[in-house]
């Protein structure tokens, strides 16, 4: 087993940290007590792209973990708390002791802080109550967390760089001048948005694609309506296959020669397709 440098963070480190924000962010009601129900992890850029490949996997355990914190405060210690309060003559206030989350589903996203604030090693979290769209309980909290750095340790592998989106667009008259540039890539995404005919090399494993924004990164931008979510949708390459899939996370839907995805779900994609965002653009996927 190769030895962990000091300082380079593992899934473990996004997971404690979140459970600590979540106690954090604690909001008490009445006979209720709210945990926050969405979390937005921002890492440096570095960091970022050594959880590229994995993200789908770290959210889904992160979620695993929330549910694990909220079923232990609501399991035994609860149970125990009813039975001593029920003694003493006050049953009614253990309420004050459940907790509970509002939201349908936990929402856990990771972004790289394209604002430069973060360094190695740094978590830092976002977390609100309600559903994605906020709520007017409002509450949640932020936390940033710094993995400590050891100097007598050894050099951390250094991520490979987050490519900048604009690296993967050609023209179309590029695209068929370069042969070269069309054996490198897995596929090709071809599309119209506002400013016109664009043609995206897919290269990378992972490819999120969607309006962007200031800590919303993704590889395709697209210049278009609202409709279209800032993180709408993700394709995922299998190394090992070459099998691709699309994932939709968006707000409006995604669809696949016109059938419905699904939020959070995901679907295999054929070597050639029309992806629809929202109704509002479609791409033409082609793999290679």
């Amino acid at each position: 087993m190769a030895a962990r440098a000091a300082g380079r963070l593992q899934g473990d480190d996004l997971v404690a940290e979140v459970l600590r924000n979540m106690e954090d962010g604690l909001f008490r009601i009445r006979k209720k007590t709210v945990v926050p129900a969405i979390y937005r992890i921002y890492l440096n850029p570095e960091d970022y792209a050594q959880f590229r490949d994995v993200e789908g996997f770290a959210r889904t355990e992160i979620r695993a973990a929330l549910d694990e914190r909220l079923a232990q405060w609501n399991g035994s210690k609860l149970r125990l708390a009813k039975t001593l309060l029920e003694k003493l003559g006050a049953g009614d206030s253990v309420e004050a002791a459940e907790h509970v989350r509002i939201a349908d589903a936990w929402t856990v996203e990771i972004y790289p802080d394209m604002d430069g604030k973060l360094a190695a090693g740094e978590i830092e979290i976002h977390s609100e109550l309600g559903a994605p769209q906020k709520t007017e309980l409002g509450g949640g909290s932020q936390t940033r967390r710094i993995v400590p750095q050891k100097a007598d340790a050894a050099p951390a592998v250094t991520a490979a760089p987050i490519v900048p989106p604009t690296a993967g667009f050609h023209s179309e008259a590029d695209l068929f001048e370069d042969e070269r540039t069309k054996g490198r890539a897995f596929a090709h995404i071809r599309y119209v948005d506002q400013p016109g005919p664009k043609v995206f090399e897919v290269t990378k494993n992972l490819t999120v694609i969607g309006r962007g924004g200031r800590s919303y990164w993704v590889d395709v931008r697209l210049e278009t309506l609202p409709d279209v979510s800032r993180e709408h949708c993700r394709i995922r390459r299998d190394p090992e296959s070459g099998r691709f899939t699309l994932e939709d996370v968006s707000q409006f839907g995604t669809s696949v020669n016109g059938t419905l995805v699904g939020k959070d779900a995901a679907v295999e994609l054929p070597f050639a397709a029309t992806i629809s965002l929202a109704g509002v653009v479609d791409l033409e996927w082609q793999a290679a």
